[in-house]
């Protein structure tokens, strides 16, 4: 599944993270609700015939030198509602987006198994995520309360941060209408999934920033996330390439996903690869 790589999480994060899940294990009757402005979107949006389009992601790694070095590459599917997740390196995993059906499927090509996570599994983890950080007045080192700004200086940019991290958006315009708010929808499923399965970054302020562009009517075409601990920083840089339509190789994928949803074997999350 797309995300930064849990590797790069500052360690003080990482182990806040740890406390908060420990937490939540011994408090997991007191579930606060979501507020309304950050829960998933409405699983029954309309969706136009014809909506289908494609992107293309790539991570990389700034170095010293000002060299990338590549993290991570996906080519993200979007059709009928949903959003298919290609691995495009190893293990090439895809995770299946399903807002129609409230679900999202993990598929590991490696071990030919699925594991299905319900929306109300991944709105209750992030309520008790959120209840943990009120309880704890850890809202703003864990960008809860973070706010996306437009960059004063450049019309198309915009930055949220909070904590060790720092997010900087280039937006543009998109060539479909569905684009933008289909790309935040699955920003925001992803993010939650990713909270769900304890990896990566803490995701409400990743999530404000994609409904906040959204909202404006665009899409990310670079998204800057810099990391900064005690002794050092780490940049990463994600481009964004949307394509209108899908082409027949991606069409194929599609299929290719059919025959898995079908013969793979079913597991616990907990037992899916990570």
């Amino acid at each position: 599944m797309m995300r930064p790589s849990h590797s790069i999480v500052p360690n003080r994060f990482a182990a806040m993270i740890l406390i908060a899940w420990c937490s939540l294990l011994a408090s997991a009757r007191a579930v606060a609700a979501e507020p309304p402005q950050v829960r998933l979107a409405a699983a029954n949006v309309p969706v136009a015939p014809g909506d289908a389009f494609q992107v293309t992601v790539e991570v990389f790694e700034v170095l010293g030198n000002e060299k990338l070095q590549l993290q991570d590459r996906h080519l993200v599917l979007f059709k009928d509602g949903k959003a298919y997740d290609f691995g495009l390196t190893e293990p090439r995993d895809v995770t299946l987006i399903d807002p129609v059906n409230s679900q999202v499927i993990l598929l590991s090509r490696v071990d030919h198994v699925k594991s299905t996570i319900t929306h109300q599994e991944i709105v209750t983890a992030a309520a008790r995520f959120r209840l943990f950080a009120t309880n704890e007045g850890l809202e703003t080192r864990l960008g809860i309360d973070a706010k996306t700004t437009k960059d004063p200086n450049q019309d198309n940019r915009y930055n949220i941060e909070f904590g060790d991290y720092h997010y900087s958006v280039a937006t543009a315009e998109p060539s479909m209408a569905a684009q933008p708010h289909r790309f935040a929808e699955f920003t925001d499923w992803v993010a939650r999934v990713n909270l769900v399965r304890k990896l990566g970054t803490p995701p409400f302020a990743r999530i404000n920033l994609g409904n906040a562009i959204a909202a404006e009517g665009l899409i990310p075409q670079t998204v800057t996330l810099t990391l900064k601990s005690q002794t050092h920083s780490r940049t990463f840089v994600s481009s964004y390439k949307f394509k209108p339509g899908l082409s027949k190789e991606s069409q194929q994928r599609l299929d290719e996903v059919a025959g898995m949803l079908t013969l793979y074997r079913d597991v616990p999350l907990a037992a899916f690869p990570r």
